[in-house]
């Protein structure tokens, strides 16, 4: 059987190693390379053109949704992975696109791969993630902010910000419920999402 590659793409290293330790007991798999972020992961996708990549929707410099369109054209299938469960399930389902939610046992991880090597030959697969696309930037969607900690990911009504405050890189977000979430993004990766909502940014603190 020729050999099928996958590229893993997560910022836990338990999680990684979970699937690694998975991934490994197939013959004709080889993991061609890993990444914890998501501007490298695109950088070495792009080099190393695997069949399918494992691909954790919330990373710590941003998200599956940012991270698809850095490619002009999906050439690989993806196993989307999440600890959030209320987030974008909905979308992944409409979409008809597989995930796996976190903690997921050995058995669902060799389904979904499985079901991706059968798959490889698929021809409607980009208008799937375009489908999905769409979905997550729905109105709806749009109105939140999704902010991963180092212990958990945060999906924040933009209403519900009162301000954000920069600290080299990193971002702390007040909550009008008097919560701070710290992230370690710097404040100009939401500046558009922000602007959109009609927030203003000062240079200066006073």
């Amino acid at each position: 059987m020729e050999t099928i590659s996958c590229f893993i793409v997560e910022d836990d290293p338990q999680a990684f190693a979970y699937a690694s330790s998975i991934i490994e007991t197939y013959q004709h798999i080889k993991i061609v390379g890993t990444s914890n972020t998501i501007k490298e992961a695109a950088i070495l996708i792009k080099e190393l053109k695997p069949d399918f990549i494992i691909l954790d929707v919330f990373l710590i410099d941003g998200n599956a949704f940012e991270f698809l369109p850095l490619f002009d054209s999906i050439d690989f299938k993806i196993i989307f992975t999440t600890s959030y469960a209320k987030f974008a399930i909905d979308a992944f389902k409409f979409s008809a696109l597989d995930y796996l939610l976190k903690p997921y046992e050995k058995k669902d991880l060799i389904l979904a791969i499985d079901k991706v090597v059968s798959d490889l030959e698929k021809t409607n697969y980009q208008q799937q993630l375009s489908t999905l696309m769409h979905n997550i930037s729905s109105k709806e969607q749009s109105k939140k902010l999704i902010l991963k900690t180092t212990e958990a990911i945060h999906v924040v009504d933009i209403k519900d910000v009162l301000y954000a405050k920069s600290d080299n890189n990193y971002t702390s977000f007040r909550l009008i419920d008097g919560k701070s979430i710290l992230v370690s993004k710097p404040l100009k990766s939401f500046d558009e999402k922000l602007k959109e909502h009609r927030f203003f940014v000062f240079t200066k603190v006073f």
